[in-house]
């Protein structure tokens, strides 16, 4: 299928496409996309000029990109959904899904906003949720969100929705909705209020389909996930608690779950508010991460092997979503962002980023986080250098940019620590340094531009003193990927600091330094 769109086509054809087993108003739905898709239209080309829009991340053309909602394979073509906000010219700010479309995972098209708030379940918010293709239809699951005061008090109320489409662009409502209904007791406990139960997760296994709530145990406050099934997608039963925290150590709700097998071993996605810290690790107030295990689909319990581990060890990386490619790999993309994030490009009425999709791996029971392959399709210009010393500070004066890849090994035999000082100038800089004695990578903010602070870390054992790193710097973003994790950030530099800084103590030696421009992900 070829996709191809500027601007919002006849939304007439969704009646006709999705027949009559959909909401009565339709034709609202309908207005609300298009005055969205106007709104958007009137300003893309001025968000596209600001200094901070990136050239090879995901980014809206206005309003506000959240987090992703749904990833599917669909019309040998991948779809990517967004949470979106969008403000009219009435000064209505309305969360919408965003919708993009890819061939190759690199180059995207932007296609007609997929859904909006327009019935008394979803009157407030269509929020995050999955993708499923079956039957012939794209099956797109959200969360309705809606409010009413009762007693002077505003009761928020979150429930699982269903709209599907014949041709992957024009989507109608169930007339089932909300289709899984709550919030019930379940297990003769009062599990959850109105306002957590969210995000569904749903896949096939067998002849039969499953999904995941996110959700918090309310006498505890505790984060779980449900565990739902159904033969057709619109009749659901519960089946069980999945799995929960404790004693809130593992954070509060765990909002977006995710579930995939990959070879022996079942991996449960989740993503924690307010885990508590330990040491230097879950410093952020939400989290992505997973649990490796088995999940028991007759009693509906995951079985973890191991530790909760982090899907990525920076400042800003939520709610991801992932799908699986023909040739079997299991892609990633998350939001380059966090809830509660101060995103400084807002002042230009756009804000938020996509992360670089990444693929995700299980190798001896532990999580692998590297660069999706394909990406070495947007490389150009190549500056290369190889066996250069550093004793103290370096700089090459054919390396510099607000765009680029850096791919180097460093050997450390003779140095106790390595830094790059990235996006640099007199006075700003964000700094990423590996101290050999304590086995960290360190990722440093507290000079990279308007109003940043902090530092993460992970422990990060290199075999035979060789630290290899692949960079990608956009323009208000850094990921940076070291031995299989990946660390992640938005920064707000100048456009002038432009400069790299190579710093050793001790000294080191670059075995190989690999500078790429890369190119624009739009057309």
């Amino acid at each position: 299928m070829k996709y191809f769109c500027k601007e919002v086509l006849a939304f007439a054809l969704v009646l006709s496409l999705q027949g009559a087993a959909f909401c009565t108003d339709a034709a609202a739905h309908r207005q609300t996309l298009k005055d969205a898709q106007t709104a958007i239209d009137a300003t893309k080309k001025e968000m596209t000029a600001s200094k901070w829009y990136p050239q090879y991340h995901l980014a809206p053309y206005a309003g506000t990109m959240n987090h992703p909602n749904a990833m599917v394979y669909f019309n040998n073509a991948y779809h990517l959904f967004f949470e979106q906000e969008v403000k009219l010219p009435n000064g209505k700010v309305l969360p919408l899904w965003g919708h993009i479309v890819s061939n190759d995972l690199l180059k995207w098209k932007k296609l007609p906003l997929a859904i909006a708030p327009n019935e008394e379940y979803d009157k407030d918010g269509v929020f995050a949720g999955s993708a499923v293709f079956e039957n012939n239809l794209l099956n797109i699951f959200y969360t309705g969100y809606s409010e009413k005061k009762v007693n002077d008090k505003t009761e928020k109320t979150e429930t699982p929705c269903l709209a599907t489409s014949k041709d992957g662009w024009y989507f109608g409502k169930s007339a089932n909705n909300p289709v899984i209904k709550g919030p019930p007791g379940y297990l003769d406990i009062e599990f959850f209020t109105n306002e957590f139960f969210r995000d569904p997760y749903v896949w096939k296994n067998n002849d039969k389909y499953y999904a995941l709530i996110g959700t918090r145990y309310e006498k505890t406050k505790d984060g779980a996930v449900l565990l739902f099934q159904s033969d057709d997608m619109r009749n659901w039963e519960f089946v069980n608690i999945t799995a929960i925290g404790s004693k809130g150590e593992m954070g509060s709700t765990w909002d977006c779950p995710n579930f995939l097998h990959i070879g022996e071993n079942d991996l449960l996605i989740i993503n924690p508010t307010g885990i508590k810290p330990q040491g230097k690790m879950f410093l952020n107030k939400y989290v992505s991460g997973a649990f490796i295990g088995k999940l028991d689909f007759n009693t509906g319990k995951f079985k973890q092997k191991g530790p909760f581990a982090l899907l990525d060890y920076g400042f800003d990386f939520y709610a991801p979503q992932t799908v699986k490619t023909p040739d079997g790999r299991i892609v990633i993309i998350g939001w380059l962002g966090m809830p509660d994030s101060v995103l400084h490009e807002a002042s230009e009425n756009w804000s938020g980023l996509m992360t670089l999709p990444r693929e995700l791996k299980i190798v001896d029971n532990k999580l692998v986080v590297q660069p999706l392959e394909e990406l070495k399709q947007l490389r150009g210009e190549h500056i290369a250098h190889s066996e250069v010393k550093i004793n103290g500070h370096k700089e090459f004066s054919n390396i510099k940019g607000d765009v680029y890849e850096i791919e180097t090994t460093v050997d450390l035999t003779n140095a106790t620590s390595f830094s790059i000082k990235l996006r640099e100038s007199k006075i700003q800089e964000t700094v990423l340094t590996y101290d050999k004695a304590t086995q960290t990578l360190t990722l440093n903010r507290d000079k990279s531009g308007h109003a940043l602070k902090g530092e993460r870390e992970v422990k990060l054992p290199v075999e035979n003193n060789l630290l290899k790193l692949r960079i990608f710097i956009d323009r208000s973003s850094v990921e940076v990927f070291a031995n299989n994790i990946a660390m992640t950030a938005r920064i707000y530099p100048d456009k002038a600091s432009a400069g790299i800084k190579f710093v050793a103590e001790g000294t080191a030696i670059i075995k190989n330094l690999d500078f790429y421009s890369l190119k624009s992900v739009y057309d």
